[in-house]
């Protein structure tokens, strides 16, 4: 989830303009998108194909992926199947009735289950001021009104999530011990030989920390943290000062020349620079706390050190726990991380660093700064622009490579020090760890990886297809069989903005990205505001507490236009999440992510939901020849296996490796991916090849190496200049998809894949606005084809015939923004 700001009135004009500048000009022929003009209406079948054994899972999900496809399970899912809700609450200003009388009216709707967050987004000041109740999140009397809603949840059958404290990112209801950190430098120049006998450059109000501030984002940060403290002094000499950024060289540390406040040293010939780095509290409250006391008072703490997650399981985590008793959740939820630091830092940093790399970092700390810093509420602004983050200074040969160190450094620490501690807290309480990794420190896919379900969500990145599919491909190569989404949430016009129409495409692409565990974005308590109007968090209104410059999606109780639609279409949900949670998950292509960061390019949906909106080239090259893929990380790459008829990444199983933006690599994965081609694996790459290694150790000599495995695979791998042209090159190699179209043309429908034991069950999407059919083969020896409708629940068979090879042939006709179902038999 995201936050912008509580904001005056010219500054929500700033913003919104230039959102509304990322929207495409003119009218959209599918804004007004008229619902299907017919069922999918296949000829009926009195004779089902046979249960059919998945591949078994070790997970520890309650909703692992079942061992038959059972038909009766496909007409009427069980709950868990159906999709959730966030379900938001004033705080702690709900009641006993309302909360047992909202269960029941969401379940009747088909929600399977909820997901608890207290916030006091949408509230006026002087509301949360004069209801005491609001601000109590965190008591014991709060955790009393949370087994009332754990009690009555379980007595309707409906699963149970809570969301580990409250706003986010996680921060504890008082001062932290452990607390959010950053770094800060402040410089001064200096011309030599000469001595220095003077202060320190003191600490400055960062460019980040100014930006908040000059937005009134008052309910993010607190006052800045003057009671700084110097880590290092540093100097480094200016070779070239003509250009945006300065380039430095002969780093050295001089920390030992600062006696008290007063540093003494003796200035070299040139122009230099001296450094003082500050560390310092970020003061970052969490977004929308709840908690007691004023918004400014609650910390957001540590997520580079064990310590800050002790102290969110300490606070919130163990007290909900012993409040619940036998009624707890069944998960946990993190939501998104939304730093603000300058420099992301924790009091360790330097001693990991200098284990983990071998060498001191103190001399090139210069080197790991970046313009405007890397607080959240900046670099959305430089992503939805296509920019990059560009660092303060550099160094030939080595500045880059400094800063991917410090950057290896951090992520480790994030996961070591955040994930590991939260994700074995909940095991040991027998919860389940639902996390969402971006805006994270680390690489999305590898956090995600680590958690027992890893949720995408419909805000980061637009909800584009390319973003879905990071959280899926973890959870597909880790093993796990569910895969969550914070669904239904667009920047949009208000919180109903949505039809009935944009639920189904929006629910079609999130399936069809892998994703089987829905959580509606969202339902808010049924609360009555002093001014009379009924309480809603995602609003736009200056008088009080608000998420940002405009209302986002989707305020969904009895009030919403669509209301009377949600128990078919989230029985429709439910019945697709079933079918894509049986057996075992099947790509065709290993997507290398090249680079740990994702950019945030959100954009507004002020002219509805479009097709594809967002989407890559090279992900609508894949599905335009109806291959599946998945994302893989460096890490999982680097460690792939070769296999009869492809390769391995973790539990996932590919056919072919696509390598795009790759211009960085470790010898060692360059090494894994020579295996890789050695065993015959065709490897596509969009560009070249990288030509150097990350990382400042011996990077001379792991430059060459990983040069050296470039030049040897450049023979051996098929280089693609347009990236439209990425899925007829697999094709081309010999990478066959299941389905193929007998016309010659692109594949119309997005596919995605799951493998049981003598068969497969084949989710067909079609997103676009107007009805498709295609001719398809079948590629492998099918024995029967039954199509289901998750609009009804029926199934019948396909009528098929039999090429001169003995083909399987099949014609299949989708609704406009509609899926459906195939059950190959083998």
């Amino acid at each position: 989830m995201r936050l912008l700001s509580k904001m005056g009135t010219a500054v929500v004009l700033i913003l919104f303009l230039a959102i509304s500048l990322l929207v495409a000009c003119g009218s959209d022929d599918e804004t007004k998108e008229p619902a299907p003009t017919h069922a999918i209406t296949p000829a009926p079948t009195t004779t089902p194909p046979p249960a059919l054994s998945p591949t078994p899972t070790s997970s520890p999900s309650p909703m692992a992926s079942v061992k038959t496809f059972d038909e009766g399970l496909w007409r009427n899912p069980s709950l868990e199947y159906h999709p959730y809700a966030r379900w938001w609450w004033p705080g702690g200003a709900v009641e006993s009735d309302e909360i047992e009388r909202e269960l029941s009216v969401m379940r009747d709707a088909g929600f399977g289950g909820v997901e608890l967050a207290e916030v006091v987004f949408g509230l006026a000041l002087d509301e949360v001021e004069n209801n005491p109740e609001i601000r109590t999140v965190g008591t014991p009397e709060f955790f009393q009104k949370v087994l009332v809603a754990a009690k009555s949840a379980r007595n309707l059958g409906m699963g149970f999530d809570v969301t580990l404290g409250s706003g986010w990112p996680g921060g504890v209801p008082n001062a932290s011990a452990a607390p959010e950190r950053q770094l800060l430098m402040s410089s001064l120049q200096i011309e030599g030989p000469v001595l220095y006998d003077g202060t320190v450059p003191p600490p400055e109000i960062p460019y980040s920390v100014q930006f908040v501030i000059d937005i009134n984002m008052d309910t993010v940060l607190g006052p800045f943290d003057t009671d700084t403290e110097v880590v290092a002094v540093t100097a480094a000499r200016v070779i070239d000062d003509s250009t945006a950024i300065q380039v430095l060289e002969s780093f050295v540390d001089i920390t030992d020349k600062l006696e008290g406040e007063i540093l003494r040293w003796q200035v070299p010939e040139g122009k230099w620079l001296i450094f003082a780095f500050h560390q310092n509290r970020t003061n970052h409250c969490p977004a929308g706390s709840a908690y007691p006391d004023a918004c400014e008072v609650p910390q957001v703490v540590d997520h580079l050190d064990p310590a800050g997650a002790r102290e969110l399981i300490n606070a919130f985590g163990d007290p909900l726990l012993d409040a619940l008793g036998d009624q707890s959740p069944d998960a946990i939820f993190v939501d998104g991380f939304e730093m603000v630091a300058e420099l992301p830092w924790t009091p360790s940093f330097l001693e990991a660093f200098q284990t983990s790399k071998g060498y001191d970092l103190v001399p090139y700390l210069p080197l790991t700064f970046l313009q405007r810093g890397e607080s959240k509420y900046n670099t959305i602004t430089v992503d939805m622009y296509g920019r990059t983050l560009d660092p303060v200074y550099t160094a030939n040969e080595i500045g880059s490579r400094v800063r991917e160190d410090y950057e290896d450094v951090r992520a480790q620490l994030f996961m070591d020090g955040f994930v590991v501690p939260v994700r074995d807290w909940a095991h040991s309480n027998d919860l389940l760890l639902r996390l969402q990794s971006q805006g994270g420190l680390a690489d999305f896919i590898d956090v995600y990886e680590m958690v027992d379900i890893p949720e995408t969500e419909g805000l980061y990145s637009g909800g584009r297809f390319d973003f879905l599919k990071l959280a899926s491909s973890a959870a597909h190569t880790s093993g796990k069989p569910l895969v969550g989404s914070e669904s239904f949430i667009v920047m949009a016009a208000n919180g109903h903005a949505l039809t009935l129409e944009d639920f189904y495409r929006l629910g079609g692409r999130l399936l069809s990205a892998g994703v089987n565990r829905i959580v509606y974005h969202g339902w808010p308590y049924h609360y009555i505001q002093q001014d009379g109007e009924p309480w809603y968090q995602c609003i736009a209104d200056p008088e009080k507490l608000c998420l940002g410059n405009m209302p986002m999606t989707s305020w969904i109780d009895e009030s919403h236009p669509v209301w009377e639609d949600f128990p078919a279409f989230n029985d429709y949900l439910a019945r697709l999440c079933y079918a894509m949670s049986t057996g075992t998950h099947r790509a065709d292509v290993a997507w290398l992510l090249p680079d740990w960061r994702v950019p945030d390019e959100v954009f507004a949906n002020f002219g509805g939901i479009k097709p594809e909106e967002g989407e890559s080239e090279v992900s609508k090259s894949l599905k335009r020849a109806g291959l599946v893929y998945d994302r893989v990380s460096q890490k999982g790459l680097t460690d792939a296996t070769v296999i009869d008829g492809g390769f391995q990444v973790g539990q996932g199983q590919y056919k072919a490796l696509l390598l795009t933006e790759f211009d960085v690599a470790s010898p060692e994965l360059m090494e894994s991916i020579k295996r890789v081609s050695a065993a015959g694996i065709p490897i596509v790459v969009v560009g070249e090849l990288p030509t150097r290694a990350r990382g400042l150790v011996d990077y001379e000599k792991r430059d060459m190496e990983t040069q050296q495995s470039s030049d040897r695979l450049r023979t051996e791998v098929v280089f693609v200049t347009e990236e439209a042209d990425v899925g007829a090159s697999l094709i081309s190699l010999g990478v066959q998809p299941l389905l193929t179209p007998m016309d010659s043309e692109d594949f119309k429908f997005a596919l995605d894949h799951r493998e049981l034991a003598d068969s497969d069950i084949v989710l067909l999407f079609n997103e676009f606005g107007e009805d498709r059919a295609q001719t398809l083969a079948i590629n492998l020896a099918a024995t029967g084809v039954q199509m289901l409708n998750p609009e009804t629940g029926e199934s019948a068979a396909l009528h098929t015939t039999l090429d001169a090879d003995g083909q399987s042939i099949i014609n299949v006709t989708i609704p406009a923004r509609r899926s459906v179902v195939l059950w190959i038999e083998r």
